[in-house]
């Protein structure tokens, strides 16, 4: 698979300042997208003002992250959810972006679920279908960025949504695309050579790979490195210089389509 350009994304603002100040500010440099915190999950909302800042100053582009309402757990817990409390927790928390975004006069570009929504809506074809719904209706002008082989992705490329699919610098594979759980010894990759060997083989291969060395072949759009990983800075300095060694060109979302 020949890839020569592609998306490096993280997700921002869903910490305190000293985070922003010691993670975030120094990350912002090296991608081209940043998933922003909806404030459902974590963060505050001045830090989400100057991460938005630094981004606009960087030429990052804007994703709200959206997440069920849990502070407590980090948006990581599963939570039982119906059509009214998906589509009002996504009204709110695009809602919320969009203000924000304009109030630094810049856009909100795409949508990315976190955590336990991104989890369920991977695997659940109903969820995805409802998520997908509420954005095409109210919203579709905003690019779904999903996990490479997931429903959520299936549905919305379905149902015509620009569609980007990312792939994961820092989380190893089930022989069903989906990401081993963290509970699993080694399921966080925090090493940055291995971290880069890792992207570097899914996109020599144009494929996912599992622990167990299954290939699950995929087209690739963007690469996720979550800000909470152990050494994501150093990681993320590691495959900008892979990517470029690569002759392979680091775009906004809405550069790739």
């Amino acid at each position: 698979m020949s890839v020569n350009k592609i998306n490096l994304n993280s997700d921002l603002g869903e910490q305190d300042r000293e985070f922003f100040e010691d993670i975030d500010q120094f990350l912002i440099p090296q991608i081209n997208s940043a998933n922003v915190s909806c404030l459902f999950h974590g963060g505050h909302k001045d830090v989400v003002l100057d991460v938005l800042k630094s981004c606009k100053q960087k030429n990052v582009s804007i994703g709200a992250h959206a997440s069920f309402l849990d502070k407590k757990n980090f948006g990581r817990a599963i939570v039982s959810w119906d059509r009214l409390l998906i589509h009002q927790l996504l009204k709110d928390q695009i809602n919320f972006m969009k203000d924000m975004t304009k109030e630094c006069d810049i856009s909100t570009t795409h949508f990315k679920p976190h955590g336990a929504l991104n989890y369920l809506a991977s695997r659940d074809e109903d969820l995805a279908f409802e998520i997908v719904k509420f954005l095409k209706k109210n919203h579709p002008e905003l690019i779904m960025l999903a996990p490479a082989l997931s429903k959520l992705a299936k549905v919305s490329e379905i149902e015509g949504m620009t569609t980007a699919l990312e792939v994961y610098a820092d989380r190893t594979y089930e022989d069903d695309a989906t990401l081993t759980p963290r509970n699993i010894e080694g399921s966080l990759i925090t090493d940055p050579e291995k971290s880069v060997n890792h992207i570097q083989n899914i996109i020599h291969k144009g494929s996912i790979i599992s622990r167990s060395g299954l290939l699950l072949p995929t087209k690739i759009h963007s690469i996720c490195l979550h800000s909470d990983t152990p050494n994501s800075v150093e990681i993320s300095k590691h495959i900008s210089i892979l990517l470029n060694s690569m002759n392979i060109s680091q775009n906004k979302l809405t550069d790739l389509f």
